[in-house]
């Protein structure tokens, strides 16, 4: 990688909440969701323009829950429940903006941006070219922002040992699908070392 500046680059975490991890077992657990939480914190340590998140907050009649419309998922991460909420021991108070998602029953977003069409213009606004990517899921709301991201322009890093990843075979999502098209794209799947590395030391 080469010097990142962290003037013109952002940092979205994604969907880094209990919902996606063992802390909720009877939810959607994804392998490794807590134990991202100390690699998370050292990209948001780190001074960038922007830092945002997105939160799934789903109904409890969400279209994708077991019994709905698509039928994919156990219901998970619904408004306002334990599953919402955010990791412990997360450095959430970093976050300048929570972008909630997946709170129209009628309509999954994976992506921010599905749900949030003006957040790749709110970056650009901010004066942002880079985005660094991390949280739940690598392959399935991670990608589909890095991808829709990437397609409107923007440098994508993807920070694999800060995010965990899981393969939905109902849904036809995989993590080995994802990375191929993701590289594709040109999205570069690089570690939290790389990123530190590449922003330097603090002044």
């Amino acid at each position: 990688m080469t010097k990142l500046d962290v003037i013109a680059a952002s940092l979205l975490v994604v969907d880094a909440q209990q919902g996606f991890t063992t802390l909720c077992p009877r939810e959607l657990p994804v392998p490794g969701g807590v134990e991202i939480v100390p690699n998370v914190n050292q990209l948001l340590d780190i001074p960038w323009k922007r830092i945002d998140a997105s939160q799934d907050w789903h109904p409890p009649n969400h279209c994708s829950f077991l019994g709905g419309r698509l039928n994919l998922y156990p219901p998970h991460c619904v408004m306002g429940t334990r599953g919402a909420d955010f990791i412990p021991g997360l450095h959430a108070e970093r976050f300048q903006t929570i972008w909630r998602k997946g709170f129209d029953p009628d309509f999954e977003a994976y992506a921010v941006t599905a749900q949030h069409p003006a957040f790749a213009g709110t970056l650009r606004a901010s004066g942002v070219n880079t985005v660094v990517i991390c949280g739940i899921a690598t392959n399935i709301c991670c990608f589909f922002a890095a991808k829709d991201l990437r397609q409107s322009g923007f440098h994508i890093l993807m920070v694999e040992d800060a995010s965990a990843g899981i393969d939905v075979p109902a849904a036809g999502l995989f993590q080995t699908q994802a990375k191929r098209e993701g590289e594709r794209l040109g999205i570069e799947y690089v570690a939290t070392s790389d990123i530190l590395t590449a922003v330097g030391p603090k002044s």
